[in-house]
């Protein structure tokens, strides 16, 4: 029988209870396939941890347990807010790095925080915030992308997009600007002789049509192509939030981690994302 894949439905875990995993990211090691998200309850908003999850086809998942839980004090501590999380493996190092945007409970003092594990079998210490140019990265909601030669950028809101450091732990170097006056929850892939960047618009928790834009180089010019989903369908009630590059017997296949579901690319350059 086909393995399938269901979007926009409750995903369970091995304990019968739902995949919790919002706004999160995907990565590949070895054979599994590994989820982290923010681990959410339907009474507060505080941080409680980030989620992680495994897989070895996508569609049966065992609850791990949390890859970075609530810290004592600081900016992951009490009253606090953790979002967007984000897990590189760094081919240099061969750590696992973790990204976030923390703030407090009123979103008034964003920063992006940074951790790390050497082993994804025990919890991501968190070291405090991302530094570029010996200042906190003060920015809210973000995104990573790794080219394919190993370089990591950390993407924020209106389209700033940096590179990170060799080791994925700083900032080195602020690449583009404002590719995205009004956008957030970024995202980004590589395909062909294009980059994609995209964005949400800013409609607080009401859904939207997300958009893209792309260019050849990473630097810029960025160009607008318009929405990804068909005009009107609110992004199928989800937001982007991460994509992740799918190796089948077809080829790569950019699949995009939303709020709401996962979509799949079925076209090529340029892309349009829906349900299949």
């Amino acid at each position: 029988m086909a393995t399938v894949i269901a979007n926009g439905v409750p995903w369970y875990d091995q304990h019968n209870n739902p995949v919790n995993a919002k706004a999160g990211c995907l990565i590949k090691v070895h054979d599994t396939f590994h989820l982290f998200g923010e681990y959410k309850t339907d009474d507060v908003n505080h941080f409680i941890g980030f989620s992680h999850y495994t897989s070895v086809d996508l569609a049966t998942w065992r609850y791990e347990g949390l890859a970075l839980p609530l810290q004592k004090s600081g900016l992951l501590g009490p009253n606090r807010i953790g979002e967007r999380v984000k897990v590189l493996k760094n081919p240099n190092t061969n750590q696992f790095v973790m990204l976030m945007h923390t703030d407090d409970l009123g979103y008034r003092d964003p920063y992006i925080g940074v951790a790390v594990t050497d082993d994804l079998a025990h919890p991501f210490t968190f070291l405090g915030p991302l530094l570029y140019q010996g200042q906190p990265v003060r920015k809210w909601d973000m995104g990573t992308f790794v080219d394919q030669d190993g370089t990591a950028y950390l993407l924020t809101h209106e389209g700033n997009i940096y590179r990170l450091a060799a080791d994925y732990q700083s900032v080195v170097e602020c690449v583009a600007e404002n590719i995205a006056v009004g956008g957030e929850s970024p995202a980004m892939f590589h395909q062909g002789n294009y980059y994609f960047a995209l964005f949400s618009n800013k409609t607080s928790w009401e859904r939207n049509d997300n958009y893209y834009l792309t260019a050849t180089n990473i630097h810029g010019p960025w160009h607008l192509q318009g929405t990804f989903c068909p005009r009107g369908s609110l992004t199928y009630n989800s937001q982007s939030s991460f994509v992740f590059p799918l190796a089948t017997k077809k080829g790569i296949i950019p699949c995009t981690w939303a709020i709401a579901g996962l979509s799949q690319n079925k076209l090529p350059v340029p892309p349009r994302f829906g349900y299949p």
